[in-house]
């Protein structure tokens, strides 16, 4: 979602990674999915038969925030074999990252009927509150800022894992101490703040999955390769977990009586593992996909613009359903969210690709106009 080109210096040494935009497709899809089980789920005439439909539903898609933590991970150890400038970096990743999401912040905030102002649009994007969704971009953005920090992990690493045993030693520790912080719950202090009160806004207990898409950024042949040969253990592995975790939300409908989408967490020590592992699936799955012309295609153009798809989403979701039941109130659920599902998703990446356009326009247009300035 967050793999927009850092240099075209940088990007042309190194070749494009067709099963990426099968992944970003597939985190996309999977988060706005979520956001539509959500919407259904808090409909208050549905009965327990739905409700244990949309809990065994969400389940499966639970890998998509995780998988787009690795993937920024992935692209940012792949672009960068060495660390970049600093502030050249932040320039870009600003006019990147943080200008749509600005937008998009102001957009939500008008969209709420709350004030648009200056003070009010930093606000919300500190916090990540405009919009339910925009929490991600928040969390993502202190990677970026924190750039430097994980290219010295990287060099410190590199000179102590001198052997593949010692390689094996310390991601190993490191593994464990990630863990071992998962597990951790401070009573009270900073720490219960950090760990507890902001867990998914703070990228600390991302760190994991940021750590696993920073293996497959520098050995990505070596990666794809072992997501290869582990699709079938991995695959048995990822139905256990989605298995497991079906059973926990399914229970916890018979037990409250509502759907409960937390019962289940991906900073659950177990759970995490498990997730690892369901994305090493998913990235041997995504490597056999994109063997067809027509996927590579499709997900090409939609992993182009998955960043701007994915703050747009919420905006077309919400636009959308209040369309369909304005104009068919008497439709059957199943069909209005089978439509909705797909009018969000379409809609987010047209929607995404017009915005990216119009703004290469925009660029392409300064560039003629400084050319004859220069010279």
């Amino acid at each position: 979602m967050t793999q927009t080109k850092d240099g075209a210096a940088a990007a042309a040494r190194r070749p494009h990674v067709p099963s990426w935009d099968v992944l970003r497709t597939a985190a996309f899809a999977a988060v706005a999915v979520q956001h539509i089980l959500g919407a259904y789920a808090r409909r208050y005439d549905i009965g327990s038969n739905e409700k244990v439909m949309i809990a065994a539903s969400f389940e499966p898609l639970r890998f998509a925030v995780p998988l787009f933590v690795m993937l920024f991970g992935a692209a940012l150890f792949y672009v960068y074999r060495e660390p970049p400038r600093y502030m050249s970096y932040l320039a870009k990743r600003v006019r990147q990252l943080v200008l749509p999401y600005a937008i998009w912040t102001a957009v939500y905030l008008w969209y709420a009927e709350k004030p648009v102002t200056l003070r009010g649009v930093a606000r919300g994007m500190v916090y990540g509150d405009a919009s339910y969704h925009l929490w991600y971009v928040t969390m993502i953005l202190q990677f970026v800022v924190l750039v430097p920090l994980f290219f010295a992990a990287r060099n410190g690493l590199r000179r102590c894992c001198t052997t593949r045993w010692r390689m094996v030693v310390v991601s190993a520790v490191l593994l464990g101490i990630w863990l071992l912080l998962l597990a951790f719950r401070p009573s009270d202090g900073l720490a219960y703040q950090i760990l507890v009160t902001w867990r998914t806004r703070g990228f600390l207990l991302w760190t994991g999955y940021f750590a696993l898409g920073a293996l497959c950024g520098l050995f990505p042949d070596a990666f794809a390769a072992w997501a290869r040969r582990l699709l079938l253990p991995a695959g048995l592995i990822c139905a256990g977990a989605i298995g497991y975790a079906m059973w926990l939300s399914v229970r916890a409908v018979y037990q409250e009586g509502a759907v409960n989408f937390n019962c289940v967490s991906y900073f659950s020590p177990v759970y995490a593992v498990m997730t690892m592992v369901t994305i090493l699936f998913i990235y041997g799955v995504a490597d056999w996909l994109v063997r067809w012309r027509a996927v590579q295609r499709i997900c090409g153009f939609v992993g182009r613009h998955s960043y701007e798809a994915y703050l747009a989403h919420v905006l077309v979701l919400t636009r959308c359903s209040r369309f369909l039941l304005e104009r068919w109130p008497e439709m059957n659920r199943y069909i209005f969210y089978a439509v909705l599902t797909v009018c969000t998703i379409v809609g987010a990446v047209l929607i995404a690709w017009a915005v990216d356009s119009l703004v290469a326009m925009a660029r392409r247009g300064i560039r003629r106009m400084r050319g004859p300035a220069k010279t």
